[in-house]
């Protein structure tokens, strides 16, 4: 699903709407070409991530549901042969077939995992081989013997009633606590930063650009189906680098300069690799054009890089959002705000999935400091139109 068509209530994301969107960021990569042009490549995202993912919808549905999941079903077919199946709840048969990989999957050691995933672990451990073999379907169910299809019913529903007991002691909830009020610092940093913006410059142009190096199609195919990595510390080091002197670089140069306040979250994924996802904030009554700064954004991290660099500009894509929240942002649209402070709620999730272990101890968010406030002499408010666009 296009991020732009996914449809949902300012403010916050509903976990369905935070996994269609990772899918989305994920199933995307810019490629360059040897010409130097740009384009997007669409492809499933890797292995870790799908396991995750399923995983971390797993739980969710097990919190919401009764218990036993899994029945078992009996129909006779002629009169002296009976046939035994599964039954599962609606939703809950093709999340099953989705799973049966994470129950024998050895967990990568590059990542450090969500509190879900650590939770499935935790519950995998306790299983033997076999039972993980059954689970995972690698042995396959006699539909014709109720002793083979009970078997896998009750281990089943042995694994999701451990798996929701675990996730409903207080321990698991304080970690979960803990997350949650890490993500909504970084989201209330995210809107403390806007809310002095637009009490100062009453508009607020804003510019989200993406930071990554160039990928080509040959590493891409090459790596798609394997549990590599195909990208090293070094192009965090590299990446970081030159994000610094594309920083430094800004109070020497004449646009850059009038940059009011940024947002940084830095990132990974097993296609693009170690990418950066950043808001750009400006004077609205200085700045308008915002596509023509984006642009220049992105041409001058392209100079930075020696021509390594590769962007992805998010305003030349604004008009497909059905709720835009980049471009102008006026201080009485209050609604576009809110679309905005959703987006921050995305970027601040807060290892809701994973993070490769080169990212662990790095400063993955950051924020630039508040602005000086604004003078007390000026144009009233009352007194500005309001902005449509």
């Amino acid at each position: 699903m296009n991020k732009s068509q996914l449809l949902h209530t300012a403010g916050t994301f509903t976990l369905e709407e935070q996994l269609a969107l990772l899918r989305s960021d994920l199933g995307s990569t810019d490629i360059t070409a040897p010409d130097g042009s740009s384009r997007k490549f669409l492809h499933a995202i890797d292995p870790e991530t799908e396991i995750c993912v399923n995983i971390v919808s797993a739980i969710d549905k097990c919190k919401k549901i009764n218990l036993p999941i899994a029945k078992l079903k009996k129909e006779k077919i002629l009169s002296s042969v009976k046939r035994y199946w599964v039954h599962f709840p609606p939703k809950w048969k093709s999340l099953e077939e989705k799973l049966r990989s994470a129950f024998h999957h050895e967990f990568s050691k590059n990542y450090f995992y969500s509190e879900e995933v650590k939770a499935w672990m935790h519950i995998q451990s306790q299983f033997t081989s076999e039972e993980l073999a059954i689970l995972a379907r690698l042995l396959p169910i006699n539909n014709r013997s109720e002793v083979s299809v009970q078997t896998y019913v009750e281990l089943f529903n042995q694994f999701t009633g451990q798996l929701k007991e675990y996730v409903q002691s207080a321990e698991y909830k304080k970690k979960i606590r803990d997350r949650d009020a890490t993500k909504n610092a970084n989201k209330n940093a995210c809107i403390e930063l806007f809310n002095h913006l637009i009490a100062k410059f009453a508009r607020v142009l804003v510019v989200r650009v993406d930071f990554s190096l160039k990928r080509d199609m040959e590493t891409l195919l090459k790596h798609a189906s394997s549990m590599e990595f195909p990208y090293s510390r070094n192009d965090l080091v590299y990446i970081k680098k030159c994000m610094r002197k594309f920083k430094n670089n800004w109070r020497s140069n004449k646009l850059l300069n009038d940059i009011q306040g940024y947002i940084f979250q830095y990132e990974y994924s097993h296609a693009t690799g170690f990418h950066i996802h950043a808001y750009f904030f400006f004077d609205g009554n200085k700045h308008r054009e915002d596509i023509t700064i984006a642009k220049y954004i992105s041409d001058y991290w392209k100079t930075i890089t020696k021509n390594q660099g590769s962007t992805y500009i998010c305003n030349l894509d604004k008009e497909n959002y059905k709720y835009c929240a980049i471009g102008m942002i006026h201080y009485a649209n209050k609604e576009k705000q809110a679309f905005l402070f959703q987006t921050f709620e995305y970027i601040c999730k807060a290892d809701q999935f994973f993070i490769f272990s080169e990212l662990k101890n790095s400063k993955r968010f950051q924020r630039s400091e508040l602005p000086e406030p604004k003078a007390s002499s000026g144009r009233s408010r009352q007194d500005l139109p309001t902005e449509s666009n």
